[in-house]
């Protein structure tokens, strides 16, 4: 078993939780989620990371014919980050927002996040981690929420400005798993 914690666990928009520990098998599929608090000691064996973790990153355009995505326009404030087009995000704070970049390998993405931290900044960084992992997962029928006995690629969100809760130009993804 793997354990890694954080000082905050991204689960869903509705939930997330402060000190927190995931633990997982080979295979990436979360065994139990706890907190630190509720132990009298650390587990042993535990890497503590400073950030934000959650479910991994899901590309729509990856998994959906390019067609089939003009249904997101009236349900969702869908971007497609694949083609560098972060520079005229324009947002309806009615709708959630979706962030597609094509891709869902870290380093790629990583080249992507600094020039979002304007374009977003009137986005919490909780509601980006949603726009990444959340509502893509919802919209393709997968379990969104980060939970025990679900298979994900875990993500460490780092050098977010946690005290404003809000994406920097220094932000940039790690995958733990």
């Amino acid at each position: 078993m793997i354990r890694i914690g954080s000082q905050l666990l991204f689960c869903s928009p509705e939930k997330v939780v402060r000190r927190m520990v995931v633990e997982f098998d080979e295979q990436n599929t979360i065994k139990r989620l706890f907190s630190l608090d509720d132990g009298i000691v650390e587990p042993s064996h535990t890497l503590f990371f400073d950030g934000i973790l959650s479910s991994g990153l899901i590309s729509l355009r990856q998994n959906i014919q390019s067609k089939s995505l003009d249904f997101l326009v009236k349900e969702y404030n869908y971007f497609d980050l694949s083609e560098n087009h972060y520079s005229n995000i324009t947002i309806l704070k009615d709708k959630p927002l979706i962030l597609d970049f094509g891709i869902t390998m870290p380093d790629k993405i990583n080249s992507i996040l600094p020039h979002l931290s304007e374009a977003l900044s009137d986005f919490s960084i909780f509601e980006i981690i949603a726009a990444c992992t959340y509502y893509p997962s919802k919209l393709l029928g997968m379990n969104a929420g980060l939970t025990e006995n679900v298979l994900t690629r875990l993500i460490l969100w780092e050098n977010v400005d946690l005290i404003n809760k809000k994406l920097t130009a220094g932000t940039h993804i790690r995958e733990m798993n």
